[in-house]
């Protein structure tokens, strides 16, 4: 907790119990007028406090204390609020009365009154005499009037939450061109060679190592890449799932070292890899734990090495000489500088700046991680000399320089930038140092964390915005560091060396469980400790709550529980061991039953029970009045909610997306604050069944994520031509509307919905589920809906105005309408998917929103991703555009994709005209298209199980093919560069039969096809057998095998095919 922002919050709390009278129906409205004054006069002298703690063991004693008085006050203040919350919920008749505090039975209000007050009085004798010892430091007062939830960016430069690459230096591209050729030039001194890129932290190893992750030179020369982060306490069950992970495997709940090293020898055996330790901080990672399981790899398999000890690298017997990266220059420092402060284009408003520029980079030691920091707090200023020096001064105290119990790994200069941060984004940082180091944050959570600990504080915006931009302003100033793997910036790192600071100064309230069992504090301090992450092994458990004992002030738990069942009385122990709980996330542990005293965690914002296998929650869980956030995601055994779950009438998530409900209870609709419900399921039979039905939907306005499912049922239950259910909701921007495609008669088959179900099922969608006109939806998915054709609101000349912000669109089996919505009307759509779409024959110019003496608009017009799926009896694709020279339909198409689409002759040749921005085409399964071509700007084209293509041409642009088919035995014909405007590949993959494969070696049939293509890599379907070939290298696997003989995996490899389209399906 950062005191300063604490005590805002405090003083906000007080302000209310005045407001409302609570103060003056309590007796103490004296008392709270003195907390409000001390807490008021304390406040201005808490940053300086903040600050100064470091450099005085005094003053973090003295603050420590008062951090105490504060959080017992917050408890105090949470009471109150709760007793006068469940007198409200309580309250009954036409006409209440209008202070929920008035309410409360006689004797229980009396009794406590009683004790209220007196904890506050005994908290203010407390503040007091902690407040008289301030005149023992020099404790600075600062302004009072400062705003600190400004926004910490300057005006100009936050834009989206994922910046460019900060890849800056002369030499760096010499650098991966120079480890690239090491990487995969033949060497045969031993089946697996290690190398090592060398630096002190913060320096860019793993950008460097990254950059080569990625280059296609190495993803042509090794088949398998995996990346796994080392941490400095690494645990090797965990380093060895993670392997097996990113080889696309499952670890099948293997948890023991004896069972997860043959599944890592499996999915690497007779594979060439490519596998990166980052940031290693021990030899015993490579020489202990993973030499042996991976010496079954291919040859020309390699290890890349990130380590700040060339010690390590050494022992691990890398190659020498080892790669040493070097300190940036002064002019590359001040053009990464300059690229953290301003946005691209906008450089030559700070060349006046560069002299002090560069001195501030020599004060970042030329370090990379430091710059990046800095650039983050001057991004925050003034573009002028004055406070660019005086950042410079702060740089050059030497009280940064001089102090001694830092962390030895983290320079003064990254305590600079983070003493920079405005207080709130102080502690949502610190919050972070309770996850292991490279632990990968997603932004929900990070942001439901942050509310549910009370760090944010709502204001214009609504508490998840303001989260997002505290998230983006942490992501600019370099403390948060998103995962390139994910363009939407959902899922970011904390840097070590920023982790190391975060722990080093956390430490006084985090807990650290030692050998799985015993809770020794991070420091020697006297504050009570309030937070604990950790898992406890099952023959440890009762030890693990024995040790809770003297913890009772926790206010985050996340635990993991093992074993194959946790008994309700573990749980309840638990429960009663942390009665202050503000966050509590048992997600993944095998609780069967939940004990009723859950519903004693009256602070409780937050509660995680996914992965568990609960069959019911306790009816208890409706005391739970400060709940925010109920995560249920993937619960299944868990068939209902309770009645009380109407209580939560402060609950903003409700997240129960694959958890196998009957349906949910009539009392949601009392859930006003609602802002994201997952797996709403329409309950069902009657509605006197008390399962809720579309109509309680109306009353949850603040809506902006839904998923309906089951809406097959709203026809059963009187909804047809009822009252539009999503009508007010006119903050909605995400939109799931699901239909089970088919029904299940009484006798347990499957069969198709008769004619009264469809003219029902198109009511519901035409009037219930008609999308608010105001609203902002940026996403809708539509699944299973079995009418014959889509509701107007889709068709209608209005489609654009209707959805106006519409991003993402998803038609999943909606297998009986023969005709598509004119989708390109859109305006902004950018993402488009239509599968099992088996009615669908012919699609013709409706699709692009062409009418017939309407006006004149590009279709499509920013519509970059292209999905069609399943389309089993789709045979003409008609394109036709008005004739206009200025009118260019799919201006901004990027990816197209046609997969199982088996009768579809051929593509309309207006396409290629048109979608002249189209860099990736994929097609897949569509055995009666003959050729394709015409497209000037196809870079990478796939063509997978289609036999019958006969030729492509006119695709001067291309640089990858990607031929796919099991059964071909040879290269095509219509493959060879000789052919006339055959495209100049540079890259080519293909998986096909091994007889194909051995085709492709230096002496058979198919090497001249490929002798001048630069890159290709060729397997078989089990990805077992493969020929890797570069300029500077050749490799192959085939040798190793006696022409009769099949290894297969022992457990299934899934093909890169399949698991993404796993994982995109999961993802949605």
């Amino acid at each position: 907790m950062i005191a300063d922002a604490f005590v805002s919050k405090l003083l906000d709390g007080l302000a209310v119990l005045v407001k409302d009278e609570v103060a003056k129906l309590l007796g103490v409205t004296d008392e709270i007028a003195r907390l409000q004054e001390t807490f008021q006069t304390v406040k201005a002298v808490l940053a300086d406090a903040e600050r100064k703690k470091i450099q005085s063991e005094a003053t973090n004693d003295w603050l420590k204390k008062l951090k105490d008085v504060m959080y017992d006050a917050d408890d105090i203040l949470d009471e109150c609020r709760i007793e006068a919350e469940k007198s409200e919920v309580a309250a009954s008749g036409p006409r209440p009365c209008s202070n929920s505090f008035v309410r409360m039975p006689v004797f229980k209000k009396m009794r406590f009154t009683h004790q209220i007050g007196s904890r506050i009085r005994k908290l203010n004798h407390r503040l007091e005499d902690i407040f008289v010892e301030k005149s023992k430091f020099d404790i600075q007062l600062s302004s009072t009037g400062h705003d600190d939830h400004q926004s910490t960016s300057h005006v100009s430069r936050m834009t989206s939450s994922v910046p460019e690459p900060d890849i800056v230096g002369s030499n760096i591209e010499k650098d991966i061109g120079k480890l690239v050729e090491l990487l995969t030039k033949e060497d045969t001194r031993e089946n697996i060679l290690a190398y090592a890129i060398v630096g002190i932290g913060g320096i860019g190893k793993t950008t460097l190592a990254r950059r080569i992750f990625n280059d296609e030179r190495i993803t042509s020369n090794f088949p398998t890449r995996l990346w796994v982060c080392v941490s400095k306490d690494f645990e090797e069950t965990s380093l060895l799932k993670e392997i097996i992970t990113q080889a696309k495997q499952d670890p099948r709940g293997a948890s023991s070292r004896a069972q997860l090293e043959p599944m890592v020898r499996e999915v690497v055996t007779n594979k060439k890899f490519l596998l990166v330790l980052d940031d290693s901080w021990d030899q015993k990672v490579w020489n202990d734990l993973l030499q042996n399981p991976l010496q079954s790899g291919a040859t020309g398999s390699r290890i890349l090495v990130t380590t700040r000890n060339e010690g390590v690298a050494s022992q691990m017997k890398a190659v020498a000489p080892h790669h040493k990266v070097q300190l940036l220059s002064a002019e590359d420092g001040w053009t990464l500088l300059r690229k953290k402060v301003v946005l691209s284009g906008e450089e030559r408003e700070i060349d006046h700046l560069k002299d002090i520029g560069k001195e501030i980079v020599e004060k970042c030691g030329r370090l990379p991680l430091a710059i990046k920091t800095i650039g983050g707090v001057l991004s925050t200023k003034s573009r002028n000399k004055k406070d660019w020096k005086i950042v410079l001064k702060t740089l050059s105290n030497n009280a940064w320089s001089s102090l001694t119990n830092f962390p030895k790994e983290v320079r003064p200069v990254l305590f600079v930038s983070y003493d920079d941060l405005p207080s709130h984004l102080k502690q949502c940082f610190l919050y972070c140092s309770l996850f292991p180091e490279d632990y990968g944050f997603r932004r929900r959570d990070l942001i439901y964390y942050w509310i549910s600990e009370g760090f944010i504080h709502e204001e214009d915006l609504t508490l998840e915005e303001l989260g997002e931009n505290y998230y983006g302003d942490l992501v600019q100033r370099s403390f948060l560091q998103p995962d390139p793997s994910f363009p939407d910036g959902s899922l970011c790192t904390v840097h070590d060396l920023l982790w190391s600071l975060a722990q080093f100064l956390a430490q006084d309230e985090n807990l650290v469980m030692k050998d799985g069992v015993e809770l020794v504090p991070s420091s020697s301090s006297s504050l009570k400790a309030r937070r604990l992450r950790g898992s406890v092994a099952e023959g440890k458990r009762q030890a693990f709550i024995d040790a809770l004992q003297g913890h009772n002030s926790l206010r985050t738990l996340m635990l993991r529980l093992e074993g194959s069942q946790v008994e309700e009385n573990d749980v309840n122990n638990l429960i009663k061991k942390t009665p202050r709980l503000r966050v509590l996330n048992l997600a993944g542990s095998k609780i069967i039953k939940l004990p009723d005293s859950l519903g004693n965690l009256i602070h409780l914002r937050y509660l995680n029970l996914s992965w568990c296998p609960i069959s019911e929650l306790p009816e208890s869980v409706g005391n739970l009045v400060n709940l925010q956030f109920l995560m249920l995601f993937v619960c299944k055994n868990l068939r209902s909610l309770p009645k009380g779950i109407g209580n939560l009438r402060n609950l903003r998530c409700l997240d129960l997306f694959a958890t196998e409900l009957e349906g949910l209870p009539t009392e949601i609709a009392n859930l006003h604050r609602l802002n994201t419900l997952r797996n709403f399921v329409v309950g069902k039979n009657n509605s006197s069944s008390g399962w809720c039905t579309l109509e309680e939907l109306r009353h949850l306005k603040e809506l902006q994520v839904l998923e309906i499912y089951m809406l097959e049922r709203a026809s059963d239950v009187g909804e047809v031509g009822g009252p539009n259910a999503l009508r007010d909701m006119l903050q909605l921007e995400v939109l799931h509307l699901s239909c089970a495609p088919y029904r299940v008669d009484d006798d347990g088959q499957v069969c198709h919905y008769g004619e009264e179900e469809i003219k029902r099922i198109e009511e519901v969608f035409e009037v219930t589920l008609r999308p608010p006109s105001s609203s902002h939806l940026e996403s809708l998915t539509i699944y299973g809906f079995f009418g014959l054709q889509y509701p107007s609101w889709m068709a209608s000349s209005g489609t654009d105005l209707l959805f106006s912000e519409l991003r993402r669109l998803e038609l999943l089996l909606c297998q009986t309408c023969r005709q598509l919505p004119p989708l390109g009307k859109l305006p902004n759509l950018d993402y488009l998917r239509i599968k099992f779409a088996y009615a669908v024959q012919r699609i013709g110019t409706e699709f692009l929103g062409q009418e017939q003496g309407g006006r004149i608009q590009t279709p499509f017009p920013k519509l970059t991703k292209l999905i069609f799926e399943d389309m089993d009896n789709w045979e003409e694709w008609e394109w036709e555009v008005k004739d206009d020279d200025r009118l260019m339909a799919l201006p901004n198409l990027k990816e197209l994709t046609l997969f199982e689409c088996g009768k579809l002759r051929s593509l309309p040749s207006g396409l290629a005209h048109h979608a002249t921005t189209l860099t990736k085409l994929q097609i897949r399964c569509c055995s009666s298209i003959k050729a394709v071509g015409g497209f000037s700007s196809v870079e990478e084209l796939e063509i997978s199980w289609s036999p019958n293509l006969e030729g492509i041409s006119d695709l001067p642009s291309l640089k990858t093919l990607m031929l796919r088919d099991p059964k071909m035995r040879s290269l095509p014909r219509w493959f060879h560069r000789g052919q006339p405007n055959f495209p100049p590949l540079n890259k080519l993959k293909i998986e096909a039969s091994d007889q194909l494969l051995r085709g492709c070696l230096k002496d058979g049939l198919d090497w001249p096809k490929i002798e001048d293509i630069p890159y290709v890599y060729a397997r078989n379907e089990y990805g077992s057998r493969y020929i890797s070939k570069s300029p500077s290298a050749f490799g192959t696997n085939l040798n190793d095998y006696v022409e009769d003989e099949h290894t297969y995996p022992t457990f299934s490899l899934c093909n890169e095919m399949d698991f993404y389209k796993e994982f995109e399906e999961f993802g949605r």
